[in-house]
């Protein structure tokens, strides 16, 4: 049997915390009662913004399942780029908050990964996003380009150039070994 995900994404998961402890704890007790391999052979997966990162409850639950949890804190790059996405509803950036989560995680010895969404608009700021974010020792960058909004040629060409220049990066010194990315991977697409 492959190991079993369960996957809980946004908005954010963590609003939502007593559920998805119920659900999890539900999936483990069927799997024992079922004597199904997936009781020890599965793994939660969850997204978050990191705002309630400190939320007793989300403490709570990350350590009862830190053995088969993979967390991850969305970062989309530096505190400018970061804090034009996700504010708050006063109008001030979450940056603080998710990077504090973010590295407070990884201070536990736990792997951090992050997802960035690429547009027109930002992609001016994304080769140094990355650049922060694997600073900051993120071990995957899952990344993806909107389709809503339609990209001219020229978007497309800087796109291109971009993900040459991260290529190289990720090429010197043999990088790419220590980090996933999404952008790069050859098992993509069609």
């Amino acid at each position: 049997y492959k190991r079993q995900v369960l996957e809980f994404i946004g908005g954010e998961p963590f609003l939502e915390v007593d559920l998805i402890d119920k659900i999890v704890d539900y999936f483990r007790l069927r799997c024992i009662e079922l004597k199904h391999p997936w009781a020890t052979m599965f793994c939660i997966s969850i997204c978050s913004n990191g705002v309630l990162y400190k939320d007793p409850s989300v403490q709570r639950f990350l350590q009862k399942n830190k053995d088969c949890i993979s967390f991850s804190v969305t970062l989309d790059g530096n505190k400018e780029l970061h804090d034009k996405c996700r504010v708050h509803p006063d109008g001030s950036g979450s940056f603080e908050k998710a990077k504090w989560a973010a590295e407070d995680w990884m201070s536990r010895g736990y792997y951090m990964g992050s997802k960035i969404t690429i547009s027109p608009d930002n992609m001016p700021y994304i080769y140094d996003a990355l650049m922060y974010i694997i600073g900051l020792g993120y071990d995957e960058i899952n990344a993806n380009c909107i389709f809503e909004q339609e990209w001219t040629e020229e978007q497309g060409n800087d796109l291109y150039k971009l993900l040459v220049r991260f290529s190289d990066f990720l090429l010197s010194d043999e990088k790419y070994k220590k980090l996933d990315c999404s952008l790069l991977m050859n098992n993509i697409g069609p």
